[in-house]
């Protein structure tokens, strides 16, 4: 991952577009596999789980300042109705951190990403 430390955006830190859709599908794997949030997401058909991932890639593409016009819902209207719990929520960042820290992105970045998930804790969590 060239300059990752020094390109101005996040989205460039991310690797642009190539390096969010190799980040968001490897992340994806890793919930299929979590013990605790893993039921939710093996729930999903194949179809609703591709589409989530594209939302997923779109949002996170627009909300680290790449190219992308984020066309999804908001997090608090995803989310709400889910009776996601802190538990989940862990878990599902942890899983981002594994997925991060595999791909050798720095820990400035990992951070980042870190605090961006936290600071959108509370539109996710209603349990």
């Amino acid at each position: 991952m060239n300059n990752i430390l020094t390109s101005d955006t996040l989205y460039n830190r991310l690797g642009g577009q190539d390096g969010i859709d190799k980040l968001v599908d490897r992340i994806v794997d890793l919930h299929l596999q979590n013990d605790v949030a893993g039921p939710r997401y093996q729930a999903l058909s194949e179809e609703a789980t591709a589409r989530a991932c594209a939302k997923v890639k779109e949002f996170l593409a627009a909300g680290s300042g790449g190219p992308v016009e984020y066309t999804g819902r908001s997090m608090l209207e995803t989310h709400t109705g889910m009776n996601v719990s802190s538990a989940e929520f862990v878990a599902v960042v942890d899983d981002i951190m594994q997925a991060m820290n595999e791909m050798d992105y720095p820990r400035p970045v990992c951070d980042e990403v870190l605090g961006i998930a936290y600071s959108l804790k509370e539109e996710i969590v209603h349990k």
